[in-house]
């Protein structure tokens, strides 16, 4: 019900899938290439693991900035210039994202089952893409 309402007023609807840690996860194209997406909307900005830098054809704008994330350690983080974001045949934007090493995410993921995480879908990407989680059924509805 939810989902053809929100079809209708133009929102595309992703398939979401819990992870056994109660993670969220989503696929999505980014430059044409798919990838697995974390959505974490405790994640301020969106990121792309730095080792898929080449496979999402992403170019990075030679400014490194420093953030923080969960943990006490400072991440060196490099914001690349706005790519692509589709989903299926769906177009859903462009949008910039941070490169960072996500070594430490796909570690701790890893041991909950979850295959390598490409990237993940943050705050800033939710918001402007008027995102929408619903959690019964489960589905992460964007604005396109």
């Amino acid at each position: 019900m939810i989902k053809k309402f929100l079809n209708n007023i133009g929102y595309v609807d992703l398939n979401l899938k819990k992870t056994k840690s109660q993670h969220l996860t989503c696929t999505l194209k980014i430059n044409g290439t798919e990838g697995l997406f974390l959505v974490d909307t405790g994640a301020s900005n969106s990121c792309i693991n730095d080792l898929d830098k080449e496979k999402f054809n992403q170019i990075d704008k030679n400014e490194e900035i420093e953030g923080s994330g969960a943990g006490v350690e400072k991440l060196n983080l490099k914001m690349t210039k706005k790519s692509l974001v589709e989903y299926g045949s769906k177009k859903i934007g462009s949008f910039s994202f941070f490169l960072l090493n996500m070594n430490h995410i796909n570690k701790t993921m890893s041991k909950s089952g979850v295959d390598k995480i490409n990237g993940i879908i943050g705050a800033d990407f939710l918001k402007k893409t008027k995102a929408i989680i619903s959690y019964k059924p489960l589905g992460l509805f964007l604005k396109a």
